[in-house]
């Protein structure tokens, strides 16, 4: 790893890249480059970067693919199939109002965020089929807060807190770290994917049967 120091307001942040150079493009003009011992001394002044200490500590060994546990590693993978489901069902909601074949519905909502979809969703609806708004407008809001959940596990740094696997801040969230991380359960990781499987099951009920029944 290639290890850089930026002075974010009153303190020094640590950044870690890849040694072979694929990151580079993420270096920033105003980080200075800075050895592991310098980056090791950042890290632990207070307040302590428990997040960057554990790259650090992970690369001053070798990389470890196996974490977090296979188990933990298989709940990611149910919440990524349930929520690709979601996103697979809305779109073919939203290309059934619109009177779209497939080809044509995925040159506009193929690159669509399942926020921008369900705005989307939301408008179509109000606009061809009134009575089912409140429904959709649900329905949306259960979308926003399941992928919100969503996002802590697929996107966030996997590390160790009291032994148990945990999460921290985001990667791409450079400049707003947490300073304690969170546990997680993989009665929550499953629970998650349950709620998820039950939103699929609402758009289906609530949404696409009774406009596939009213066309």
């Amino acid at each position: 790893m290639k290890y850089y120091k930026k002075n974010i307001p009153s303190k020094w942040q640590v950044f870690a890249f890849e040694a072979d150079g694929s990151q580079d493009g993420h270096v920033d003009e105003d980080m200075i480059a800075i050895t592991e011992d310098e980056a090791k001394a950042i890290a632990s002044s207070a307040p302590v970067d428990s997040l960057a200490l554990d790259v650090i500590r992970n690369a001053s060994t070798k990389r470890n693919w196996s974490w977090p546990p296979k188990s933990y590693q298989e709940a990611i993978g149910q919440i990524a199939v349930s929520s690709s489901s979601i996103e697979v069902l809305i779109r073919t909601v939203i290309w059934h109002i619109s009177g779209l074949d497939s080809i044509t519905g995925r040159a506009f909502t193929g690159k669509m965020r399942i926020s921008e979809l369900s705005e989307v969703l939301k408008a179509l609806i109000e606009c061809r089929a009134p009575q089912l708004k409140k429904d959709a407008a649900e329905i949306c809001t259960e979308i926003k807060a399941a992928f919100e959940r969503r996002a802590v596990y697929i996107h966030q740094v996997w590390t160790v807190k009291d032994g148990l696997p945990a999460v921290g801040k985001l990667f791409l969230e450079r400049y707003e770290r947490l300073e304690t991380l969170q546990a997680v359960s993989l009665e929550d990781m499953y629970s998650l994917s349950d709620d998820m499987n039950s939103i699929q099951g609402k758009l289906m009920s609530k949404i696409l049967t009774p406009l596939m029944q009213s066309s």
